[in-house]
């Protein structure tokens, strides 16, 4: 969720931002993804209780969904119209990636209005994009995106 609340950040205040760097960013996944992929019966649930859980590959404690973070998400939408980004920006994403689909990529991609944005995708990286060359890899973006600054 950091990348959406990075790219918001710089909707709002794209004089304060000299570059983005984002790891396979997920923008209005409440929607697209949580909301598109639930059924009836967790829709229910989640308008019943305020609330649905779902298991964490990453933890014992299950992910909590509630009503208000599908409403925050919905008022918060990136991908549905130009999304000016007038500063360098970064992007990687890993092709075992399970966690956010490609295409979201590709939708950040076409909405982007962006003279220099580029898309790394790392063969067989998974969504945590934490092996030391895959760190590495970004930190050279970070600095690229630092000298640039200067």
């Amino acid at each position: 969720m950091g990348g959406w609340v990075a790219l918001r950040l710089a909707q709002m205040m794209p004089e304060r931002v000299a570059g983005l760097v984002g790891i396979a960013v997920a923008p209005d996944f409440t929607e697209r993804s949580l909301w598109a992929g639930m059924g009836p019966a967790e829709r229910e649930e989640l308008e019943a209780t305020g609330r649905l859980e779902r298991p964490s590959p990453y933890s014992e404690e299950p992910y909590i969904f509630t009503n208000k973070l599908i409403e925050t998400g919905r008022d918060n939408l990136v991908l549905d119209k130009a999304l000016p980004l007038p500063f360098p920006v970064r992007l990687f994403y890993g092709t075992a990636d399970d966690a956010v689909p490609i295409a979201t990529q590709m939708d950040l991609l076409a909405v982007a209005q962006c003279s220099d944005l580029t898309l790394t995708l790392v063969h067989n990286a998974d969504h945590r994009l934490s092996e030391p060359t895959d760190l590495a890899r970004m930190v050279g973006a970070v600095n690229e995106l630092a000298n640039l600054a200067t």
